[in-house]
């Protein structure tokens, strides 16, 4: 309806005021519409798709590790431990190393506290300090095999006696040979 046309039985006042109606009657204009668009994908981008930020853990600074150092003085062991009875054994198959450990738990009947221990593992040039421990007493259970040859783990052993002039005076001590022969 054009603002020349009135109709008969209402004024102009009427008719503009019932234009500006229709204009009041839509809430939202389209600026509206599009910057409540882009806030709603603002926060929905914020509380969705946004990267949060990572919180990253305190670690402990690691601490460099020290080597430990292997032992090789069985008089130190027997101290700290309180043994007084030690059974080297030079075993090939096992045999030898069985009853060293059978023999050391054995001397527990007779208020002795012994450890079997491995030839090769400990520094032998500490025997004639047995002495130092009292009512101590070393055995040595030496297997053999092929001709008399004695074992790998006990082959050092045998060759530092060969060549050694250590005094073992005052040392007590108890020698086992066991002999595998190997027939053919």
């Amino acid at each position: 309806m054009d603002s020349s046309e009135v109709e008969p039985g209402t004024s102009t006042a009427d008719s503009a005021a019932e234009s500006s109606l229709v204009v009041e009657e839509s809430f939202f204009s389209t600026l509206d519409i599009f910057l409540f668009s882009l806030i709603a994908g603002f926060a929905i981008y914020w509380f969705v798709f946004r990267k949060k930020k990572v919180e990253i853990p305190d670690y402990k600074t690691l601490q460099p590790q020290v080597q430990t150092i292997r032992e090789t003085s069985f008089i130190e062991k027997m101290k700290k431990t309180g043994k007084n009875i030690v059974v080297f054994y030079g075993s090939q198959t096992g045999t030898a190393e069985e009853f060293a450990n059978r023999l050391s738990k054995d001397a527990q009947r007779y208020g002795m506290r012994g450890m079997a221990t491995d030839p090769e593992e400990y520094d032998m040039s500490e025997l004639n300090r047995l002495t130092e421990i009292e009512n101590t007493l070393a055995i040595f259970c030496m297997a053999t095999y092929g001709e008399g040859d004695p074992t790998d783990n006990a082959q050092d052993f045998y060759d530092w006696m060969q060549e050694t002039d250590l005094d073992l005076t005052g040392v007590k001590y108890a020698v086992s040979i066991k002999e595998n022969k190997q027939d053919f």
